[in-house]
């Protein structure tokens, strides 16, 4: 009797250990997943609070390349717009026009926020993409001095290396897209204000200590004043 007993106890212990392991294993790994995310998601956080500085000290020039990707003046005070539909009533003494930048026949103006404005192959977009190049963690050079060389995280800096328990190899972090969202008109009719919504979209890259690649997106919308 005491050889089956000794069988029924071994595999009843074997079937435990088995499934402890695999729990562990499966726990194991699931917290190296949601490690790499997190290192993922706080590198796009990282891209999203470098976007908001820059914003907020270059205000009206992001509002300035908004207006002018969508073919309208930026210095053309649009509060003093009391009828949507027809904004040119606009223009006095005071209030200076054009509204609209490009030639009559280019594009045809609807009320004060024109979808699908393109010119010159994209070339309206061309004060967007240029606001947006230095936003990213690489080093840049410009007219010949390096720039953001402190944000380069390809490789990680030793002195934040040495201070993570499993540092990742590289990172980085770059504007995907900035697309203008609307031009802010208030609920009440006749009341339009100098401000623009963009939304902002970073892309993050994280290869971990294990040599996998994680990428993570994130979106953030904000509104742009040019006073």
């Amino acid at each position: 009797m005491a050889i089956p007993l000794v069988l029924v106890f071994a595999t009843a212990l074997g079937i435990i250990a088995t499934y402890i392991i695999k729990n562990t294993m499966q726990y194991n790994r699931s917290n190296v997943t949601s490690f790499a995310q997190l290192q993922a998601h706080f590198t796009a956080r990282a891209g999203i609070e470098h976007a908001m500085l820059k914003i907020k000290f270059l205000h009206r020039e992001l509002y300035d390349a908004i207006c002018l990707a969508q073919g309208r003046n930026p210095l053309f005070d649009f509060t003093q717009v009391t009828d949507l539909n027809a904004p040119e009533g606009a223009i006095k003494s005071y209030n200076p026009g054009p509204i609209y930048l490009y030639r009559s026949g280019q594009f045809t103006p609807s009320r004060l926020f024109t979808p699908g404005f393109t010119i010159n192959s994209g070339a309206e977009r061309q004060w967007l993409d240029t606001f947006m190049s230095d936003i990213k963690s690489d080093a840049t050079v410009f007219d010949g001095t390096t720039t953001n060389a402190v944000l380069s995280m390809k490789p990680l800096p030793t002195e934040i290396k040495n201070r993570m328990r499993d540092p990742f190899n590289l990172a980085e972090y770059g504007v995907k897209t900035l697309n203008i969202a609307a031009q802010e008109i208030a609920e009440s009719a006749g009341i339009v204000n100098n401000t623009a919504i963009v939304e902002i979209v970073i892309e993050s890259s994280v290869e971990t200590s294990r040599g996998e690649v994680w990428d993570y997106e994130i979106r953030k919308t904000m509104r742009i004043n040019r006073d």
